[in-house]
């Protein structure tokens, strides 16, 4: 199994060895990369760049991750050829990482993964798969492009209280947001390219929406088939900003449990509660749920409450569960 120091440095590191600092200040991505900081440095990894990026060396012996399963595992996905890339490997602030390191042991011990999830996700009662960096089939959203079309961190098959479900889950660590909209990017204009009006009336017209017009992708029609939404405002997009993210997901979790025969889908947000850029204070997650017509749909997994239950479960002393709380926990 992987090292898994103490999250604090030793007494004589020095602010060499701590590495350069890229965020300062007192926000949680501060807070969160001075913690992998101290981590790497009690550990004597190398570093390049910055304190929080591992070196070469250190990255290809897999000194990201916490259990041997999730270093093959992220191998592995990123041997498939999409969705899994560098960073992953040698940036510690990676959610891909985290997601790995979270959730690559419970995919390949389904009693584990229900003994861990079962108390977070009411109505959960044997988890059945858990498949990380899902890429849903080519004619889902019809985006399924090189690199390009909306993959998802976690799509987990369970057995529930009504029978099958899909649960879909995006893991957040540091990111100060949710994906946005590619036609609505701020940046479009400046680079003089065509951006979505922000009176586009979507609502009365589908085609108005550009990924319909200018790229044939599907996001509107499975959502319209799928019923998941209440009516929208005449004018405008609610996807433009912070919302466009938790919707395609949301619509991939449903597109899929009607595929495969379950009767409930669900997305969840795995992230640190504490991360108020990305959350700011639940309202991000409040106003999508208030755009759909079963907004309990949507919902938080807790980063610290899910570490908690993996310690309960597996037990303390447990060298994965001491890498997740010295990497993650508490931040």
């Amino acid at each position: 199994m992987a090292q898994t120091p103490p999250a604090d440095p030793p007494a004589q590191a020095t602010t060499a060895e701590l590495g350069p600092v890229y965020t300062r200040g007192a926000g949680f991505r501060a807070r969160a990369e001075a913690r992998q900081r101290a981590v790497r440095a009690a550990a004597g990894w190398a570093y390049r760049d910055h304190g929080h990026w591992l070196s070469d060396e250190a990255a290809d012996a897999g000194a990201n991750f916490l259990h041997p399963v999730a270093h093959a595992a992220a191998r592995a996905r990123a041997a498939a050829g999409k969705g899994v890339g560098a960073r992953t490997f040698f940036n510690m602030l990676s959610s891909q990482a985290m997601c790995f390191n979270l959730f690559a042991p419970l995919a390949v011990n389904l009693e584990l993964a229900s003994a861990v999830l079962g108390p977070l996700l009411p109505g959960l009662r044997q988890v059945r798969s858990i498949s990380i960096e899902h890429t849903p089939a080519a004619d889902l959203f019809g985006d399924q492009r090189g690199q390009g079309g909306v993959d998802c961190d976690l799509l987990i098959e369970a057995e529930g209280e009504a029978g099958p479900e899909i649960i879909v889950v995006e893991t957040k660590f540091v990111e100060p947001e949710f994906s946005v909209c590619g036609h609505c990017k701020p940046d479009r204009a400046a680079k003089g390219k065509p951006t979505c009006s922000p009176t586009v009336p979507v609502a009365a017209d589908r085609g108005a929406c550009a990924y319909v017009s200018r790229n044939g992708f599907r996001y509107w029609e499975q959502t319209d088939a799928l019923g998941t939404l209440l009516p929208l405002p005449a004018e405008g997009c609610p996807f433009r900003g912070a919302h466009w993210q938790l919707w395609v997901n949301h619509t991939l979790a449903h597109a899929e449990a009607a595929r495969r025969g379950a009767s409930r889908a669900r997305l969840l947000v795995c992230a640190a509660e504490q991360n108020d850029a990305l959350l700011q204070q639940g309202a991000v997650l409040r106003g999508f749920g208030a755009l759909l017509g079963a907004p309990e749909t949507v919902g938080m997994l807790a980063l610290d409450r899910l570490i908690e239950q993996i310690g309960a479960v597996v037990g303390e002393e447990d060298g994965w569960v001491k890498g997740l709380r010295g990497r993650y926990g508490g931040i």
